[in-house]
């Protein structure tokens, strides 16, 4: 009997299968006490279930470590169970490795009074050994961690390319700061990328490692940082993009160290090429350790073959939370029933009633998380996207408006920070007074991190979302309610998108068990696929398109990449750039590792971009700083350019000059037509992104940019509504000023300047890239900001600061040497400075 025959014997053990299958009921049921049973919960043989779930060790896989939780956590939470037994079920938890899970259960009081709980167990000697297998060296002291953890720590340890997945609630984060600490305290000279795939992200983690490194490393979030001398031990926490300008700006920069968060983002058009094309580039200077993580994919080792040195594919089965997965559907008007689905068995848990009447599909969502979520706090709704998020938000606040809800002070201090910095009409800022928010990826960062603490505190009980809780938040949740999702451009969300979601339920040490609860699963076409287990399904990359795709990107490229084609599918323009920095650089197509198209299109791809490479007279060095673009359309422009001679014509002055919005406006339809930018194909559209851009690099505060957009429409005679022209200001500011602006308006410069140089050199040349990404324009904005300040905050303060010029250290100085709270600043903006004083200055 080989391993999967003898665990899946296990699971059919009838007192392990009983066992899952009454904990799941019984704690479900608890849970939910609105939920009306059809029969009653059957007395439960807690030592008989026990003794199964004692079979199950560190390398069973994951559903028979979930089902030995259930059994073991079940016992635990329930107030019949005897001493011995609750004895048993907390040695079963440390044997597998979850002391989070056994210290709740101590902190919960669900445990006996023991102060040491293997005295408690005739297993002591093999608890105790069990405890030492399950730790990793910390420098000075043995650190606990699960069978996972320790998994990856000897992966990290031995290879230099390794690929692990797990799931979200498995603490891979945790451990690759704890891993890339103890390299750091081991070398004299050490340098790392931790990359991550959002912004949002790059503030996040950084917090986290300056915290886990106090002060034995420097962490840079921005390529634009100014060095003035080089740290000895240093981590760069950034996303594709500014991994991208930092290779740039630093050619011969070396690193010891990728980490690459959320590596199924390989897959992410043309966001994907540009990752793997940095990756490919990292990877040749010197020889880094290379890792990258996952969440639920059946097929790590995709990242790892084919790559020069050892390398290493791990799957993490470590189950620390148990996901109760639940389906709710409609009976009569406003009766529901619930149903619970343990790997794929269906299990009844009862019926309950809706507070009112769910007239639209909306309704459906909102008023079941009501039903089912009232009694919680975490509940997080999922919805579609940004303007159905704040629908569904008012319809919850509408049904608990009798719920008597009395908003803290921390609360009150977000509301007048969104009403001082976005709009005081912005729905947030009625809804958190119920305790209600709402939270999308388009927000300002400020505003958005101060949401996600409220939630995290216990100040909001229901938090409605959009897909960037899939960006990796870390955002845990008690309830995640779910219906019809879809992701990007109204598609189906996938079942790997799902499970990724579903990961946020259940907080790992702060409750035993998070629940999924799917609504209107048995409405047809509703759901790609209905969840009814959860299942780790292949990744692919971006990259593979090249043998995917090959007939349409060869097409594309013997076309000589036309711009319309590019801008219907921007994805065909990133892989021939990538194709094409590769052979700039003399690598042959079959030396990188993810290029798979058989030998016969491999050359005939070579030759193919050899031949259009042939007649540019483009820079190399232009054609590789923007490799996303493809190189025959930069020659277009670099030929327009130079054809008409007059560079005053195309210049891009300074924001605050007064002719800036033409000249940006004139470049937005230049690109267009050019570079296959898709900033809209009328003149208004075109005016309204240039207004933008200019006030956004200004370090226009936002609410200034929302006034700006709705003067515009009101003198244009244009009809609108608030709620959806703020959301679209901060849409344009998300996609176009910080992400697409960027890109092309970047090329833009960059081109001219090489196409008609300047005859007289600016004393400070102006990075439209920079400008365009942080929405500042000074040289002391962007030092405060590599400080960890957000934009909100380091445009309230510039008001006060007059220099242009302060470096990172003379604007803490500055900042340190006032009394911010006496200027007239949201408590929060407040807050966030006097937080980085102290953590730069080491104060806790």
């Amino acid at each position: 009997m080989n391993d999967e025959e003898y665990w899946a014997e296990v699971a059919r053990v009838p007192a392990f299968a009983e066992g899952v299958r009454l904990s799941t009921l019984k704690s479900t049921r608890d849970f939910f006490a609105n939920v009306q049973p059809s029969e009653p919960t059957p007395p439960i043989n807690w030592g008989r279930h026990l003794l199964a779930a004692s079979l199950v060790t560190l390398d069973a896989p994951e559903t028979a470590q979930s089902g030995a939780l259930r059994i073991v956590q079940g016992c635990l939470q329930d107030p019949d169970a005897v001493v011995a037994h609750k004895e048993a079920a907390e040695y079963l938890l440390l044997r597998l490795g979850n002391g989070r899970a056994a210290k709740l259960a101590r902190d919960k009081q669900l445990t006996p009074d023991v102060d040491d709980p293997s005295a408690a167990s005739p297993l002591s000697l093999d608890l105790i050994r069990r405890t030492l297998e399950l730790s990793v060296d910390g420098g000075d002291h043995r650190v606990p961690v699960n069978h996972f953890q320790r998994q990856f720590w000897s992966a990290a340890e031995q290879t230099r390319w390794t690929s692990v997945s797990a799931p979200t609630s498995a603490g891979k984060s945790h451990i690759v700061r704890l891993w890339l600490t103890t390299q750091i305290a081991a070398r004299e000279r050490y340098r790392a990328v931790y990359l991550v795939p959002t912004r949002a992200l790059i503030d996040e983690v950084s917090r986290e490692l300056e915290i886990d490194l106090d002060g034995k490393a420097t962490v840079t979030t921005m390529p634009w940082d100014a060095r003035d001398d080089e740290a000895s031990h240093e981590v760069f926490v950034l996303t594709q993009e500014r991994l991208h300008i930092l290779l740039r700006k630093w050619p011969d920069l070396e690193f010891d160290m990728i980490f690459v968060d959320e590596a199924q983002k390989l897959n992410d058009g043309t966001r994907g090429v540009l990752l793997q094309r940095t990756l490919d580039e990292v990877a040749r200077r010197g020889e880094p350790k290379i890792i990258f993580a996952s969440p639920l994919t059946s097929n790590p080792e995709l990242l790892v073959e084919g790559v020069r040195g050892s390398a290493k594919a791990l799957i993490g089965e470590t189950v620390t939370v148990n996901q109760t997965l639940i389906h709710v559907n409609q009976l009569h008007t406003t009766q529901w029933d619930m149903v619970a689905h343990v790997d794929g068995e269906p299990i009844s848990i009862g019926e309950f009633e809706l507070p009112a009447r769910a007239t639209t599909l909306r309704k459906r969502l909102s008023l079941v998380a009501v039903a089912l979520g009232s009694a919680h706090s975490g509940n997080v709704v999922y919805t579609n996207g940004p303007g159905e998020a704040e629908t569904v938000a008012g319809q919850i606040c509408d049904a608990l408006s009798s719920s008597g809800w009395v908003p803290s002070k921390a609360t009150l201090e977000v509301v007048d920070l969104i009403e001082k910095t976005i709009h005081p009409q912005y729905l947030l800022a009625t809804y958190l007074k119920q305790g209600v928010a709402f939270h999308y990826g388009n927000m300002p960062l400020l505003v958005r991190e101060a949401v996600e603490r409220l939630f995290r505190d216990g100040d909001v009980r229901y938090l409605v979302c959009t897909s960037t809780l899939l960006e990796g938040v870390n955002l845990p949740c008690q309830n995640l309610f779910v219906r019809a999702p879809r992701k990007g451009n109204n598609n189906k969300m996938s079942t790997s998108d799902f499970w990724n979601l579903a990961g946020r339920a259940g907080r790992w040490g702060v409750e035993f068990q998070g629940n999924i609860i799917c609504v209107d699963t048995k409405v047809d076409g509703d759901w790609l696929e209905v969840p009814t287990r959860r299942a780790r399904h292949p990744m692919a990359r971006a990259t593979d398109a090249v043998s995917h795709d090959y007939d349409a990107l060869h097409h594309y490229i013997a076309a000589d990449t036309p711009v319309a084609t590019a801008r219907e599918t921007p994805l065909l323009q990133a892989l021939f750039g990538i194709l094409a920095s590769a052979r700039r650089q003399g690598l042959e197509l079959e030396e990188l590792p993810w290029f798979e198209p058989s030998m016969a299109q491999s050359t005939a791809l070579s030759d193919l971009v050899d031949e259009k490479l042939a007649g540019l007279t483009v820079s190399p060095h232009l054609l590789q700083l923007h490799a996303g673009i493809s190189a025959l359309s930069i020659q277009r422009l670099h030929d327009h350019f130079h054809a008409s001679g007059d560079r005053d014509r195309f210049e891009l002055p300074p924001p605050e000059s007064s002719h800036s919005v033409d000249a940006f406006r004139q470049a937005i339809a230049i690109c267009n037509k050019f570079l296959g930018a898709n900033f809209g194909d009328h003149e208004g559209r075109q005016t309204a992104l240039a207004i933008l851009f200019v006030d956004w690099m200004k370090g226009r505060p936002l609410a200034l940019l929302i006034s700006n957009r709705l003067r515009y429409l009101k003198r244009k005679g244009k009809k609108f509504t608030l709620p959806s022209e703020i959301r679209s200001v901060l849409t344009d500011v998300e996609q176009y000023a910080r992400f697409q602006g960027p890109l092309f308006l970047a090329c833009y410069a960059d081109v001219l300047d090489e196409a008609i140089p300047a005859t007289d050199q600016p004393d400070s040349p102006r990075d439209i890239a920079m400008m365009m990404e942080l929405g500042v324009s000074r040289v002391t904005e962007v030092s405060m900001m590599s400080l960890g300040l957000s934009r909100t905050t380091v445009v309230a303060l510039s008001e006060y600061i007059t220099r242009d010029d302060l470096s990172p250290e003379q604007a803490l100085d500055w900042i340190a040497s006032r009394d911010i709270s006496a200027y007239d600043l949201p408590a929060l903006i407040v807050a966030e400075v006097t937080k980085v004083v102290r953590r730069r200055a080491g104060i806790a």
